[in-house]
């Protein structure tokens, strides 16, 4: 059963187990992981996924700019229930920015005393199915060529039941957080994760820290070039425009900036993973 990458995996030995289990990373470790990429002649690619949008405010803008200023796209996963209906015609202008599904409602229907699931077995799965349906339904009008067929789960959780239906509503691929396992599911869904979330959530959503975000993103970068992890999954950042403090946002931006001046990294626009013909996993007999 394909229920292994769901748990937080953790990144195994690259050249020393203290190298990943304790170290921090900093600006210079960044630096030095994409020099060894260019050393190698390779291109390390990155990925921006951003959670929680429903209509345009002034973070949202702040972001946006980013965006443009260093010409990364920016992949908004919106919650299509409560999203502001004139929310499309508002990105109008905005050439970097693709749109993914962020569930339904973004509402949680687990007990109180436990973790936070959108898309669990709380509910029927018919239900579920038919919210994820109906989500497409509102962006798709909105969003047109913006949006693509990518599910973000709330709190990035799904059961395995809701992912073995998620080409129900439409979607050909799924984003949670952490190092993939697989490229696909077994009913040939793609995953495409994030690896580096600058948040500290148990801390009131305060900055995680430069040394703790970059070590989770260098880790990531560093198991791929030495073929501990998927050297084909890009590594993302995921980001929460509502929730970011100012030394979140800074982090942002100097991770924009260092990264986009390095000739090793590039980043992606999932429209492009999701063109590519390895995507389909369904035809190539697996």
């Amino acid at each position: 059963m394909w229920t292994g990458w769901l748990d937080q995996a953790r990144v195994q030995a690259v050249s020393t187990r203290a190298e990943v289990e304790n170290m921090d990373a900093d600006w210079p470790d960044l630096k030095s992981e994409l020099d060894r990429w260019a050393a190698e002649g390779r291109v390390a690619s990155l990925w921006w996924r951003d959670d929680d949008a429903t209509a345009m405010t002034p973070p949202l803008r702040r972001a946006l700019a980013l965006s443009r200023r260093y010409r990364v796209p920016i992949h908004l996963a919106v919650i299509p229930a409560p999203m502001d209906r004139g929310f499309g015609g508002d990105l109008a202008g905005e050439p970097h920015v693709r749109v993914l599904q962020h569930g339904y409602a973004h509402a949680n229907h687990a007990p109180d005393d436990g973790p936070h699931w959108e898309l669990g077995d709380h509910r029927p799965l018919d239900l579920v199915v038919q919210e994820l349906i109906a989500g497409q339904a509102i962006l798709k009008p909105a969003m047109q060529e913006r949006l693509l067929p990518v599910l973000v789960p709330p709190w990035n959780r799904i059961s395995p039941a809701v992912i073995a239906r998620i080409g129900d509503s439409g979607n050909r691929a799924l984003s949670t957080h952490g190092k993939r396992r697989a490229r696909f599911t077994d009913t040939g869904i793609e995953i495409i994760n994030t690896h580096c979330d600058p948040i500290d959530w148990d801390a009131q959503a305060r900055f995680l820290g430069r040394n703790e975000s970059l070590r989770d993103l260098v880790h990531h970068l560093t198991a791929r070039r030495a073929g501990k992890a998927d050297s084909d999954e890009a590594s993302g950042l995921c980001t929460h425009h509502s929730r970011q403090d100012e030394e979140t946002w800074a982090f942002v931006e100097r991770l924009l900036a260092e990264t986009s001046a390095h000739p090793a990294a590039r980043w992606m626009d999932l429209r492009a993973v999701l063109q590519d013909p390895a995507h389909d996993h369904t035809q190539q007999g697996s």
